[in-house]
């Protein structure tokens, strides 16, 4: 079928690809931390993230369109640029992954423990045990051999979008007050530097942007409908992250009964708890990619998760969650930076200019930090 109806259907299934995967772990974990470090602009922050992970997806849409087959994002770079550059991304990701599981493990833990009385913990040793237990739940279902259900991996991403939801609309888990010790946000931070780390901790929230590059080859639609595949999964993104960033609430934290905090914290362990689980995997695949001989089995398995639980004891201070957020930050960086540069370098006229203001954004983005930061 090449009809009108098959054209539209290759757009749609390119907006359901990318939407689907972006929007994933960050719906719960991301709208109280960037709210923690933003205030009143988180809305901005995230139209802004929005924005350029937007940029991104179109660039990779409109680069490997009909130039590679369909491949992850290492495997498309790798094919335009060379099998160096597939291994860069491949390491820096499998780094990152780790990293990002203590994040999202520190994340649950600090909202289970501000069940009881409704306030945020401090980053302590009691955190840090919870956390720990998170990831080794995960890993060991990563070790058994059973698979996730198919059914409940269709699922995840509605209960999660809903119960994100549920706890924007009671203002749960809250964010801290200022200057408060609590995982969500580092102290003392002047508030540009404030805003930049929301940034930079967002491009976890968009580790899936570059999903396109594993369904556009494969729909091989033309430059317009591949544009507007692409425009429609920005905009349901956009629906969604800027949608829970404005929401209000209509309760705060401590006036959220008991139970109900009670039954949000346990839900979220366990979604969260069900994310690490499949990311563990996933990074322990991204991993043996880097060598041969390697498999991924229970070694690398393993090894991913005494990395994950490294990170997570690297990361007992203030403002935990979003200074782990850099590690994926850093891997999408130098994940969409290879992708520009392979624009630049294999695209037309058009998407080489593309790729060479994304190119720019993207360096600037880490020097720009270091000044607002101080």
């Amino acid at each position: 079928m090449t009809g009108p109806a098959a054209v539209a259907g290759g757009a749609r299934r390119i907006a359901a690809h990318l939407s689907g995967g972006v929007l994933g772990a960050a719906m719960l974990v991301m709208p109280p931390v960037v709210a923690a470090l933003t205030g009143g602009r988180a809305p901005l922050v995230w139209a802004a993230h929005v924005a350029l992970g937007g940029a991104v997806a179109l660039v990779l849409a409109e680069l490997v369109r009909a130039r590679v087959p369909p491949a992850a994002l290492a495997g498309a770079v790798g094919a335009l640029l060379g099998p160096w550059a597939a291994r860069v991304v491949d390491g820096v990701f499998a780094v990152a992954f780790t990293a990002g599981q203590a994040a999202i493990a520190w994340f649950a833990a600090t909202c289970l423990l501000a069940a009881p009385g409704g306030a945020l913990p401090e980053p302590g040793v009691d955190v840090l045990l919870v956390a720990l237990a998170v990831l080794v739940v995960a890993v060991l279902a990563a070790l058994s051999p059973f698979p996730p259900p198919p059914s409940a991996l269709r699922l995840r991403p509605w209960v999660t979008g809903a119960l994100a939801l549920a706890c924007v609309v009671l203002g749960w888990p809250g964010a801290p007050q200022a200057g408060a010790h609590t995982p969500f946000a580092p102290t003392g931070l002047p508030p540009g530097g404030a805003v930049w780390l929301a940034l930079a901790a967002l491009f976890f929230a968009g580790v899936g942007w570059e999903s396109v590059t594993s369904v556009v080859p494969a729909v091989a639609a033309g430059a317009r409908r591949t544009a507007g595949g692409v425009a429609l999964g920005v905009a349901a993104v956009a629906v969604v992250y800027v949608g829970l960033s404005a929401a209000p609430a209509a309760t705060t934290a401590a006036e959220v009964p008991g139970p109900l905090r009670w039954a949000l914290a346990v839900a979220l362990l366990l979604v969260l708890t069900s994310y690490c689980f499949t990311n563990v995997r996933a990074a322990a695949r991204i991993t043996a990619r880097l060598h041969p001989d390697w498999r991924p089995g229970r070694v690398v398995v393993a090894v991913v998760g005494l990395a994950c639980c490294a990170f997570a004891c690297a990361g007992a201070r203030d403002g935990a969650v979003p200074l782990l957020l850099l590690g994926p930050a850093a891997a999408a960086l130098v994940g969409y930076a290879l992708a520009a540069v392979a624009a630049v370098r294999r695209g037309g006229p058009a998407l080489r200019c593309a790729g060479a203001a994304l190119l720019l954004v993207l360096v600037a983005f880490l020097p720009a930090g270091a000044l607002l930061t101080g």
